[in-house]
């Protein structure tokens, strides 16, 4: 019998069966290389830690700082940037920039480097085992013990499963539906057993390594970068906020935008003695300086 699988190979998991913070959950998981952090399991570890730091976007992004703000979700930031990096210029890693914040919060985790961390929908953070452990197959072989699969073992459970839904429901047009609602429920039901059991191996591993983790996540470090560090941290509130004069003559001196009101409802809720500062590269370097962040050549 000619199977499905058969007819059409893909290169990865079937994105068509999976709510999107899943789709993407699944795809951690299987790489069985990524720590999934968050405020409950790292306040146990390294406890309760205030920190100021900066964080730069732009003016169309100015919402996404507004939902993170107060929040258990964490928010990337930086002290330390590198005298010819973006970041020391007021631009962003991903955007134009001409906007930074000058935050306080609590520490989820830190590094001298770049983790390159990544949020999924849940407000967890994702980073290398080897920024965690300093091994990146701790997670790799604890999980292949615990017979969490692989990218290639799940691939085939997923073409297992819809051959068995092929042949239960048929080819026809009218039970298509019936075939893809089966296929659906009995993926995500395997996925989201595996994103918990792998959840559950990952804090048990942050829980036994806790001085390691400490150590390589939590420590402050005397190490600069030609780029920028990272510092992750949550219930984030602002203290003060520095826009640069190529974006408030781009955006805010065109009356009520959209972006000049999001910046007031923000200036609003900082606590700082100067909440809202405008200026040159050169103000900016100085104000950035003047509240303890560090240019490193």
């Amino acid at each position: 019998m000619i199977k499905l699988k058969d007819l059409l190979m893909e290169d990865w998991i079937d994105d068509k069966w999976y709510p999107a913070h899943t789709r993407k959950t699944l795809d951690w998981v299987l790489m069985r290389r990524s720590i999934p952090i968050y405020p409950k399991k790292m306040e146990k570890i390294i406890g309760k830690i205030p920190i100021t730091a900066f964080h730069v976007t732009t003016l169309n992004h100015l919402n996404n700082v507004t939902r993170l703000l107060g929040s258990k979700k964490s928010m990337s930031t930086f002290t330390r940037a590198g005298k010819d990096s973006q970041l020391a210029k007021a631009k962003g890693i991903q955007t134009e920039g001409g906007v930074v914040f000058w935050i306080e919060g609590l520490l989820l985790a830190r590094k001298y480097i770049d983790m390159q961390s990544e949020p999924d929908k849940t407000g967890r953070r994702w980073i290398s085992s080897n920024i965690v452990f300093g091994d990146s197959n701790k997670v790799f072989y604890a999980a292949k013990r615990k017979k969490i699969p692989d990218r290639d073992e799940w691939r085939d459970f997923e073409w297992e499963t819809k051959d068995k839904m092929m042949e239960k429901f048929g080819t026809t047009a009218d039970n298509i539906k019936e075939y893809e609602a089966a296929v659906k429920e009995i993926l995500n039901k395997k996925a989201n057993e595996i994103i918990v059991d792998y959840i559950n191996l990952t804090n048990n591993l942050l829980t036994k390594h806790k001085k390691l983790v400490q150590k390589n996540i939590a420590t402050p470090s005397r190490k600069g970068s030609v780029w920028w560090n990272e510092i992750l941290i949550y219930d984030a509130k602002i203290k003060e906020i520095f826009v640069m004069s190529r974006a408030s003559k781009k955006d805010l001196e065109w009356g009520d935008s959209k972006q000049k009101k999001a910046l007031e409802r923000l200036i609003s809720t900082a606590t700082g003695n100067n909440p809202i500062t405008i200026g040159t590269p050169a103000k900016y370097r100085k104000w950035y300086i003047d509240r303890k962040g560090k240019f490193d050549d």
